[in-house]
């Protein structure tokens, strides 16, 4: 099969990647962690990012409205980012007009 016909979904092994990467996961809790923890960062920098474009702000002006600069509104919106203060998470929340929310959840028993 052509690699540039195949569908984006399936490895060149034939695979369907999700089908795959559930696999994984089920099989390895260390990448499970990884993988859980990575996709809670980049939901958090992409709810950020998402809430601002809806309330028509750009990085420099929701910066401004929470007295820092637009290269920590970029950090925060990131994917790979890790180091969240919590006054400044507050800060953007109230900025935002959402509610922050933090829970400690009890792990599932699989």
């Amino acid at each position: 099969m052509n690699p540039i016909n195949r569908d984006p979904q399936t490895t060149a092994r034939g695979v369907d990647f999700r089908d795959d990467l559930a696999d994984r996961l089920r099989n390895d809790r260390d990448l499970e962690a990884d993988y859980v923890e990575a996709h809670e960062r980049a939901s958090l920098g992409l709810r950020i990012a998402r809430l601002r474009a809806e309330r028509g702000l750009s990085q420099t002006q929701l910066a401004a409205r929470i007295r820092t600069t637009q290269s920590v509104i970029s950090r925060y919106e990131s994917a790979d980012y890790a180091n969240y203060n919590l006054e400044t998470l507050r800060r953007l929340a109230s900025a935002l007009g959402a509610d922050l929310r933090i829970e400690l959840r009890e792990k599932s028993k699989t």
